[in-house]
């Protein structure tokens, strides 16, 4: 007759690491699904904007051809609807460009101030981060371009910024500041917060999957995946943290010509 064997503490603490890894990629893989989905309804909002943008421009240009027999008011208001058909259509126009960009298989030239404007646009359908971070940005005016996968370098500093947006979710200011600069040798990238800060006690923790201190809503997976898909384009990482503030800082070397190989 066989026995029942007690699980010993390291067996218990690998399923219960398990269990949170297949917790992680269930949510990955439902927002992945849904991003699908979310694609499709952006190219049909599209083309019913087209469709009513259209039929405004008309109904604009048949207002004005009744000169005086039309109220001011209604030009006004056509006018207003139009402007905001034009705002939606810029909100689209972005979503669409990272949906192209992501979808690419093969490396690109990337320059990363294009890729930090898009993604903190997309960043404003986020209500905290849209109505109150104070957002600061110094690009640097010429940067050279980068040979990589979009998704890579996107989702790698898009997780760094979430990390600062995170860490500032309970603090009363809420500044978050990102900065380009580069020399003959690398670019560097800047991401500097008015959060909570990094102790020093859990810096060597930083890294390590499913380490937070942020709660159960958090994997712990931000920094540990920004990591992994930066470090293949020889990407190097340096935290500077005190009270009240935390730049983080990600050196990506140049190879001599103008593009990371890959």
């Amino acid at each position: 007759m066989g026995q029942n064997r007690i699980p010993s503490s390291d067996q218990v603490a690998l399923f219960s690491q398990t269990e949170k890894l297949l917790s992680a990629f269930r949510d990955r893989y439902r927002y992945s699904t849904l991003g699908t989905l979310v694609k499709g309804i952006i190219h049909n909002l599209n083309g019913s904007l087209q469709i009513l943008s259209m039929q405004m421009e008309l109904l604009q240009g048949m207002l004005a051809k009744e000169g005086e027999k039309v109220n001011s008011s209604l030009l006004v208001k056509t006018k207003q609807c139009l402007d905001q058909a034009d705002k939606l259509r810029g909100m689209i126009e972005v979503l669409l460009q990272k949906g192209i960009h992501e979808d690419q298989d093969t490396p690109q030239p990337i320059n990363l101030n294009d890729l930090l404007e898009e993604e903190l646009s997309v960043l404003n359908h986020n209500l905290f981060f849209k109505h109150q971070i104070d957002l600061k940005k110094g690009l640097a005016s010429r940067l050279p371009t980068l040979r990589g996968y979009y998704v890579d370098l996107s989702q790698g500093i898009l997780n760094l910024i979430q990390n600062g947006l995170e860490a500032m979710e309970e603090t009363p200011k809420k500044e978050l500041s990102v900065i380009t600069e580069s020399s003959d040798r690398e670019i560097q990238v800047r991401i500097a917060d008015t959060g909570c800060g990094i102790s020093e006690e859990i810096r060597p923790n930083l890294f390590r999957p499913f380490f937070t201190t942020k709660g159960e809503k958090h994997y712990g997976l931000g920094l540990f995946m920004a990591r992994e898909l930066l470090s293949r384009y020889g990407a190097s990482f340096n935290f500077n943290s005190e009270e009240g503030k935390t730049i983080v800082s990600v050196r990506f070397p140049l190879d001599g010509t103008d593009l990371i190989r890959i």
